[in-house]
């Protein structure tokens, strides 16, 4: 799937979770860095369509914090493991480490769904939020993205033992 669909599967995945929806960015970028690593993929382009999913997500969260305050916050928080807790550890989380929280939000569970709406329903000028979020989803996908190219080889043996794995059963 990652040879025919990767850019578009790679975009769709990390603006799904840039909205909130649980799916996994992570292993989407590692995927994609591994898929990288093999010729399939084009790196820049892979982070050009991680980037603009992120930004577009995040902005749109941004906004909705913005506009709607704290009941978007209540309704993420409704869908988190720990709905009691959520808000207080995510704005506790901003107050103390301030904007920063921005640069490492996305490689925090729950946090991550969280930083945008707070920085718009916090009144964070929009320019140095774009500015922030951008650096922060430069280092996740960046991240991201180094570690399935370095790992391509793990990955391939993985997925062979699991095929094989499959055709034994």
């Amino acid at each position: 799937i990652m040879a025919r669909q990767g850019y578009a599967l790679t975009f769709g995945l990390l603006f799904a979770e840039a909205l909130g929806l649980p799916f996994p960015a992570a292993i989407a970028l590692v995927a994609a860095g591994a898929a990288v690593a093999s010729h399939t993929l084009s790196g820049p382009a892979v982070l050009l369509a991680s980037m603009v999913a992120l930004l577009i997500g995040d902005s749109a969260q941004f906004w909705l914090g913005r506009y709607s305050g704290w009941a978007l916050l209540g309704f993420l928080c409704r869908l988190s493991m720990n709905p009691e807790t959520c808000i207080l550890r995510s704005a506790e989380s901003f107050y103390k480490r301030g904007k920063v929280t921005l640069l490492i939000a996305k490689f925090v569970p729950g946090l991550n769904t969280m930083a945008a709406p707070l920085a718009g329903s916090m009144k964070m000028h929009f320019g140095q939020f774009l500015q922030l979020d951008f650096v922060g989803a430069l280092l996740y996908s960046s991240t991201y993205l180094l570690v399935g190219y370095l790992s391509r080889d793990f990955l391939a043996a993985t997925l062979r033992g699991f095929h094989a794995a499959g055709r034994a059963i």
